[in-house]
C-alpha cells in the first residue's frame, strides 16, 4: 500500500490525471462478462496512474488495486498527486505512459487508435496554498474535458465493431458470435482471463430459485433427486457433443452461475447447482436447434437426450414448486448510483492547507463505501453481484425479487462509510429491471440515461424503470426520500405487495395511465381523494392505498404516479418475493 503523502510547507506542483469515459466503455458489453471485464481493465489502467506516481507523492486516492480475479474492485478513474516545483508536467506525462503502457500488454501492436484515453492538468503554486491550487485545478480539468483529441483508424472500415460501436472490426468466429465483427478492443474484452465466471443474466435471474432448491433440498429427497437428474441429462450431453478433435472444439458451457451469496451445500448435485448457468434450469434452453446454434455446435445434438434434460428441467420446476419454492424469473435488474456532486464536497477551500490531509480521510471513506456497497448487493439476502464499486459510484446486477432492497442497502452502506468525512454526501440511484434476452447494452445505457434525469431532477435522486422485450412500459422518476423522511423504495415495495395476485389491482395502474392527463388538471386535495377511491376500488389494502399517496408527493412536481403505479403492477405480477 501506498504511503500518505508527508505535508510541509515546500511549495509542490498539483497534478490531475483522469480516464475518461469509463461509464460508456462499460456500457459496450452485450454479455455480462464484458461488463466485468471492461469494468476489470478500467481499473488495470486506472492502477497504472497510482502507481507510477513517487512515493509519497499520492494525494487521492491513497487506496488502490483493481482486486482479485473474483472482485471487480473500482478504482477511482480520477488520481491526484503532487510533485516537485516545475515538475508537474512530467510526472503526468510519465503517468499516462505508465497508462499506454499497462494497455499495451493487452495490445502490443498499437491495432487500436484513440484509446486509452487520457487528460490531464497540473498547477503550480500560487498564494492560497493548496485550496487555491485545487480549485484552479478542477476550472483547468473543466476546460480540458469539453475538448475532444480525435484519432482515425488507419485503415479502410469496412465493418464496425458490433460490441463497441467504434473502430473497425473482423468477423468472428466460434460459439456465441454469429454475425459478430469485432474490434481489437472487443477481442481484448472476450479473450479476458477469468470472465466465463462472471454469472451470465440467466444465472443472476435466477439466483434466488437455485438457492431456494438449495435449501430446501436438505428436508426433500424428491427435490435433491430432481436435480440429481437434472445434472445428469447435462453430463449426458456433455458426453454427446464431446470431439477428440481438436479442430472441432465444443464449447458447451455450463460455468457461470455461481454468485458470492448463493448457499453452500455438500451433496454434489447441490453444488453442480449452484454453480450451473442459470439458464439450464430452464426447459426451452433444451431445445436441439438452439443448442446447437447458441454454442456454435457442428449438429444437433441428441434429441432424446435433450427431451431428458427439458424433463428434468420440468420435473425440478414441480417439485421445487411442492417445497414452496418460488418459481424463477426471466427478470433482472442494473442498479446505477452515483454521488451527488462529490467533485463540490471535495472542494473544502475553506479548510486551507488542511484540504490535503482531509483529502485523505475522504479517500479512505471512499474506498471503504465501496468496499461496503460489494458487500450489501451480493448478501445472500440479495443475491446481486457487482459490476465495480469505486466509492462514489456503483454499477450491480440483481434479480427482479431483490433488487429494490439491494438498491437501498447499497445507498445505505455509502452514507455509513461517509458519515465520518462526508456527513453530507448523497447518491442518486437507478434500478432498471430487464428481461434476460433483453440486449444488456441497453439495459445498462437505459440505467445510465435514467440517473442522469434522476439526477437532474431531485438529488438524492431516484429512478426506476421496466423494459419488456418490446421496450420501456414504464419509468418514475422521484426523491429518495418521502416529505417525511421515509424511504420511497419502501413504499414502492409496500404497493407492490398490495397489488399481488389481484386483477383488480391491475386495472387500478391501467386506468392511472389512461386518465392521466385528466388526473393532470386535479389539484393536490382532490388527487388525493381520487387515488384513494381507486385504490380501494381495485382492492389495494390501506396500506397500499397510502403508499400510492406517498409517491405521489414524492414525484417530480406532485403529478399522478402513473409511472410508479406501473412499475408496481409489472413487479407483482412478475416477482415472487
Amino acid at each position: 500500500m501506498l504511503d500518505a503523502p508527508d505535508e510541509n510547507d515546500v511549495p509542490q506542483d498539483l497534478v490531475i490525471v483522469t480516464l475518461p469515459g469509463v461509464q460508456h466503455f462499460v456500457a459496450e458489453s452485450r454479455r455480462t462478462a464484458d461488463l466485468f471485464v471492461s469494468s476489470r481493465l478500467m481499473s488495470e489502467l486506472a492502477n497504472a496512474l497510482i502507481t507510477a506516481v513517487p512515493r509519497g507523492g499520492l494525494v487521492l486516492p491513497l487506496t488502490g488495486g483493481p482486486g482479485g480475479e473474483d472482485d471487480p474492485a473500482g478504482v477511482p478513474n480520477r488520481v491526484v498527486a503532487v510533485a516537485p516545483l516545475g515538475e508537474g508536467a512530467a510526472l503526468a506525462r510519465m503517468m499516462c505512459e505508465a497508462v499506454r503502457g499497462a494497455w499495451r500488454v493487452h495490445d502490443p501492436m498499437n491495432e487500436v487508435t484513440g484509446f486509452p484515453d487520457v487528460q490531464w492538468v497540473s498547477v503550480p503554486p500560487g498564494a492560497g496554498g493548496y485550496a487555491a491550487q485545487w480549485s484552479r485545478a478542477q476550472e483547468l480539468l473543466a476546460q480540458r474535458k469539453r475538448s475532444r483529441d480525435f484519432a482515425f483508424a488507419p485503415v479502410p472500415v469496412q465493418r464496425v465493431c458490433t460490441l463497441t460501436g467504434r473502430w473497425p472490426g473482423t468477423r468472428e468466429q466460434g460459439p456465441g458470435r454469429r454475425s459478430e465483427y469485432l474490434s481489437k478492443i472487443g477481442r481484448v474484452k472476450r479473450g479476458y482471463r477469468g470472465a466465463e465466471r462472471f454469472p451470465s443474466t440467466w444465472s443472476i435471474a435466477s439466483a434466488p430459485y437455485r438457492a431456494g432448491i438449495i435449501v430446501a433440498a436438505a428436508g426433500s429427497e424428491r427435490l435433491r433427486r430432481a436435480a440429481e437428474d437434472l445434472q445428469e441429462a447435462a453430463e449426458m450431453l456433455q458426453d454427446d457433443v464431446r470431439s477428440d478433435d481438436p479442430r472441432r472444439p465444443v464449447s458447451v458451457s455450463w460455468r457461470g452461475g455461481n454468485l458470492p451469496g448463493m448457499p453452500r451445500g455438500d451433496d454434489p448435485a447441490l453444488r453442480w447447482l449452484r454453480s450451473v448457468e442459470g439458464s439450464w434450469c430452464e426447459p426451452a434452453t433444451w431445445d436441439p436447434e438452439s443448442l446447437r446454434l447458441d454454442h456454435g455446435l457442428p449438429a444437433e445434438p441428441d434429441r432424446d437426450i435433450c427431451g431428458l434434460g427439458a424433463a428434468a428441467a420440468s420435473d425440478l420446476r414441480r417439485a421445487a414448486e411442492r417445497a414452496e419454492v418460488a418459481a424463477p424469473s426471466a427478470y433482472l435488474a442494473v442498479i446505477a448510483q452515483d454521488a451527488d456532486r462529490m467533485g463540490e464536497s471535495l472542494s473544502r477551500t475553506d479548510l486551507g492547507q488542511a484540504l490535503r490531509s482531509w483529502h485523505g480521510g475522504a479517500s479512505r471513506a471512499l474506498r471503504a463505501a465501496g468496499e461496503f456497497q460489494r458487500e450489501a448487493v451480493e448478501v445472500p439476502d440479495h443475491l446481486g453481484r457487482v459490476v465495480y464499486a469505486g466509492g462514489d459510484d456503483l454499477l450491480a446486477l440483481a434479480p427482479l425479487a431483490h433488487a429494490m432492497r439491494a438498491a437501498r442497502a447499497s445507498y445505505d452502506a455509502f452514507r455509513r462509510a461517509l458519515a465520518g468525512e462526508l456527513p453530507d454526501a448523497t447518491a442518486s440511484t437507478a434500478v432498471v429491471f430487464f428481461h434476460v434476452s433483453s440486449p444488456l447494452q441497453s439495459a445498462v445505457a437505459a440505467a445510465q440515461e435514467l440517473l442522469e434525469k434522476a439526477k437532474a431532477h431531485h438529488r438524492p435522486g431516484l429512478g426506476v424503470a421496466v423494459m419488456r422485450r418490446g421496450g420501456e412500459r414504464a419509468s418514475w422518476i422521484s426523491r429518495w426520500h418521502t416529505a417525511s423522511g421515509g424511504v420511497v423504495l419502501e413504499h414502492l415495495e409496500t404497493l407492490v405487495e398490495s397489488m399481488r395476485g389481484g386483477a383488480l389491482s391491475a386495472r387500478l395502474a391501467m386506468g392511472l395511465e389512461r386518465d392521466r392527463d385528466e388526473l393532470s388538471t386535479l389539484n393536490e386535495e382532490w388527487l388525493k381523494m381520487e387515488l384513494t377511491r381507486r385504490a380501494v376500488r381495485h382492492g389495494v389494502s390501506d396500506q397500499g392505498a397510502e403508499a400510492l399517496l406517498e409517491l405521489m408527493r414524492a414525484g417530480h412536481g406532485g403529478a399522478p404516479p402513473v409511472g410508479a403505479a406501473l412499475v408496481a403492477q409489472f413487479l407483482s405480477a412478475e416477482s415472487t418475493w
